[in-house]
């Protein structure tokens, strides 16, 4: 999705798939401010899971430069304060 939209404080859980099939497709999933930074390699999934503590609207993005569109793969996190 385009934007994650979350309360301060849920349990938040991300799977990431990797749907590459080709050996050199290295996708990542970024989100600075959370620390997070996963790298996936073809056909891998990845279960990113945070506490969501921190208000704000935080981008997230592939973090491994895999092809031409790279740049259209981010997107937003939106932690809206309880």
């Amino acid at each position: 999705p385009d934007i994650i939209r979350v309360k301060q404080g849920d349990i938040v859980r991300i799977y990431a798939t990797n749907v590459e099939t080709t050996p050199d497709a290295t996708h990542g999933f970024s989100i600075c401010e959370y620390n997070i930074n996963a790298s996936l390699e073809p056909g891998e999934t990845a279960t990113i899971e945070f506490v969501a503590d921190k208000p704000g609207v935080y981008a997230f993005y592939c973090s491994e430069f895999c092809s031409p569109l790279h740049l259209e793969m981010a997107g937003w996190l939106i932690v809206e304060p309880t």
